[in-house]
């Protein structure tokens, strides 16, 4: 008996150690898309999320018509900003060109996660310049009008902080595809080492101004190959959004696991489905977080027949646990979340910090037009993320009464817009 536990573990540990192998690179696979060029300073983390979840489309084989996705960062960039619904736009730091504006994951959940894209690029091919005819063009329409190619599922964060352990990274990179990580660009730090282009500069401490998207690691690669040379050898394989004749091997660059980098997030990709419908008050996404372990938002069925099919929601730390409570309450706006009747309950603990969608557990819950239901969250942790006004950022954030709640035990609430804030709770149905 104990040879075999013996054996067991063995074969547990070998599987371990082939899980993170000395070198890996998704090209080899046939796991990531091609290199596009930007063409101007901002839009890098357009690129990068949509690159990131072509990737994960890709390594979960959903292309079953075996062609790339190609996703369009136009779509993203510029409705992110200038669409025609103000409460789902950003404010811009600066009055740069559209597309100039700066970006991050955050903004990108947001608009991926209330179903506005993405489309494909020949839906809206991406272009660095807009005339103003076009401009006013794109500003008429909604981002939903484009014809949707997926959907965002769930993203999952690492922490912003430089002490993430490099395994954390290679895990994301192997189980979901490449991972957008922020670094400070600085082009004239760039150097080509015989066939390598490689990058490294922390020069600016933890300051970052370029997403970029790792793509792979060879724990070999020499330090010699970087100027000024880091401590060790090893390597990160970075994908870039500066064309092909920018970097190694068709736009590609390499750099060391001591380069300063924020984050790491893999964004989960599903296929789309046309009849997916979703509610939602958070059109900004996360915003920030307040000090409330239960939330809850009131929606109403616009259709004339819907199944509720999955919720969605944030977490604000690794390895929270959740609960969540769905209610119907009839054609009578509730005055009380919890107050109608239980239709299903799910409970977990999700690993990374991030956006998560759930499935609702029961097949039938069928709502009819008119029909008011309720979603309710509670966290374990205590701090409920939430859309809110900041300035400079989410100035567009609305909060109307009878819609969205807080409570700190799950029976008083408080409505949210005494507190200026949705909870980031969301519900899917499909339409009949």
């Amino acid at each position: 008996m104990k040879k075999f536990i013996v054996i067991i573990v063995s074969l547990l540990l070998v599987s371990s150690a082939e899980a993170l192998p000395s070198r890996y690179d998704l090209r080899d696979y046939g796991f990531i898309t091609s290199v596009k060029n930007q063409g101007i300073p901002g839009p890098c983390w357009a690129f990068a999320a949509l690159g990131a979840m072509e990737s994960n489309y890709l390594v979960q084989h959903l292309n079953t018509d075996k062609r790339k996705p190609d996703l369009s960062e136009l779509q993203l960039a510029f409705y992110t900003y200038k669409g025609p619904k103000p409460e789902q736009n950003f404010t811009p730091r600066h009055s740069s060109g559209t597309l100039s504006l700066e970006g991050n994951a955050f903004k990108s959940i947001a608009f991926l996660s209330r179903l506005s894209g993405p489309t494909d690029e020949k839906n809206l091919p991406y272009t660095t310049t807009i005339a103003y005819e076009q401009r006013q063009a794109l500003a008429k329409k909604t981002p939903e009008s484009y014809k949707r190619t997926m959907r965002l599922h769930d993203a999952y964060f690492l922490s912003g902080q430089s002490t993430i352990p490099v395994e954390k990274r290679k895990e994301l990179i192997m189980k979901h595809g490449a991972i957008a990580v922020s670094i400070y660009s600085d082009i004239f730090k760039y150097r080509i080492k015989g066939k390598y282009f490689t990058y490294f500069n922390n020069s600016e401490g933890t300051k970052t101004d370029h997403e970029v998207l790792l793509a792979g690691w060879d724990d070999n690669f020499p330090r010699d190959r970087f100027s000024p040379k880091p401590s060790r050898n090893g390597a990160w394989l970075v994908k870039n959004s500066w064309g092909t004749m920018r970097g190694h091997n068709g736009g590609y660059f390499w750099t060391p696991y001591e380069q300063f980098m924020k984050g790491g997030t893999a964004f989960i990709a599903a296929k789309n489905n046309s009849r997916l419908k979703h509610y939602g008050y958070d059109d900004l996404g996360f915003c920030s977080s307040i000090n409330y372990s239960w939330g809850a938002n009131v929606f109403k069925i616009s259709g004339k027949r819907e199944q509720l099919k999955e919720a969605a929601f944030y977490t604000p730390a690794n390895n929270s646990s959740y609960e969540v409570y769905v209610y119907s309450h009839g054609k009578k706006a509730p005055s009380s979340p919890v107050s109608g009747k239980l239709l299903s309950s799910v409970k977990g603990v999700k690993e990374f910090a991030g956006y998560h969608t759930v499935d609702l557990p029961e097949r039938l819950l069928l709502l009819n037009e008119g029909e008011y239901f309720s979603v309710v969250l509670k966290f374990s942790g205590g701090f409920m993320p939430v859309e809110t006004r900041i300035n400079g950022y989410s100035e567009n954030a609305r909060v109307n009464e009878k819609e969205s709640y807080f409570s700190r035990d799950g029976q008083t609430w408080t409505d949210g817009i005494k507190i200026n804030a949705n909870p980031c709770i969301k519900a899917f149905t499909e339409i009949f």
